[in-house]
């Protein structure tokens, strides 16, 4: 076995003992050598590798004796080989295009801290591998000043009290998705029963409301589940190109799903009435790759948007 895979299989073992060690207030060597299949020797050397990580532990000699942590929080020294370094700073590099998150750092700014604790040869390899790869991405469009606050909302599982392009909601928001240069907030709307994806740019105002009406999160997956597979909703089918079947790939929604059969592709989904226009935009991305095989009142919204479209370069 060569030096670079001896070093890659004990960064991944110091990672899995450190999770080992992580809710143990005391251990004997023998454990590690048990747990982890490693001699006396190695299991040594790992205990060492380990206080230079920064476990804080002591020992204490004698049959009942053995190591002791110091409890001081969450362990977050973690070792990291070099593929998982720069799988890090890749990470970072991509989410940095984005220039609005639910968080107040900035990318730059936790990259900088990372970077600083590497040795200055591990510093210049980051770089010279973030040189080598670029993302490209749509910035947010507009400023979303309720990002924090709804992320706080989602992980308290409570409702919201929001103002939606001047009306006024309670909704029980479940995820933050970033879409096309757009924020949106996927929520369950209790009065009408139905999920929605709002822009969170045209949130001009959201407040926490922890009301017993909020859906338990078992209740709440069960509940989106079954709306976005048809619950209330018209099926549509449509025929794809292999180039369509690639776009959808890139793009899709929940509420929709891609079928192969006999060497053709087809675009399932549901759409209700709110949600009529969205699709015909949605399937008008495809170009010539998608044909509407039913139903026929979406088949004659699509053609009046054609028309649409079509009337705009008329004489």
């Amino acid at each position: 076995m060569q030096k670079g895979e001896m070093n890659l299989q004990k960064s991944a073992r110091l990672n899995q003992e450190l999770i080992y060690l992580s809710d143990k207030h005391s251990f004997h060597l023998s454990d590690l050598m048990t747990t982890f299949k490693i001699s006396k020797r190695t299991a040594l050397r790992d205990i060492e590798s380990l206080e230079q990580l920064g476990l804080a532990l002591y020992s204490t000699p004698g049959p009942a004796g053995g190591y002791h942590l110091i409890q001081e929080g969450l362990l977050t020294k973690v070792y990291f080989n070099p593929d998982e370094i720069h799988a890090i700073f890749f990470a970072l590099k991509a989410m940095s295009m984005m220039s609005e998150t639910p968080f107040n750092e900035p990318f730059k700014q936790i990259r900088a801290k990372l970077l600083m604790n590497l040795a200055p040869n591990r510093q210049a390899g980051v770089r010279r591998l973030e040189d080598a790869v670029a993302y490209y991405t749509v910035p947010a469009v507009k400023h979303n000043p309720y990002l924090r606050n709804l992320l706080t909302i989602i992980s308290h599982n409570h409702l919201a009290s929001v103002t939606f392009n001047g009306q006024a909601l309670t909704i029980q928001p479940y995820q933050l998705l970033y879409r096309d240069g757009y924020w949106l907030v996927a929520s369950w709307d209790p009065t009408s029963q139905t999920c929605w994806n709002y822009r969170c740019d045209c949130l001009t105002s959201c407040q926490e409301l922890a009301s017993p009406l909020a859906l338990a999160k078992q209740e709440l997956q069960a509940k989106i589940k079954l709306f976005n597979h048809g619950e209330g909703g018209v099926k549509f089918k449509a025929l794809l190109t292999e180039h369509g079947r690639d776009h959808f790939l890139r793009s899709n929604y929940p509420s929709m799903r891609l079928e192969e059969n006999t060497g053709r592709y087809y675009l399932t989904g549901y759409y209700n009435e709110r949600t009529f226009d969205y699709v015909v935009d949605y399937l008008l991305t495809f170009s010539n790759h998608a044909k509407l095989i039913e139903p026929q009142p979406l088949i004659d919204g699509y053609l009046k948007k054609l028309r649409t479209l079509l009337n705009q370069y008329a004489d």
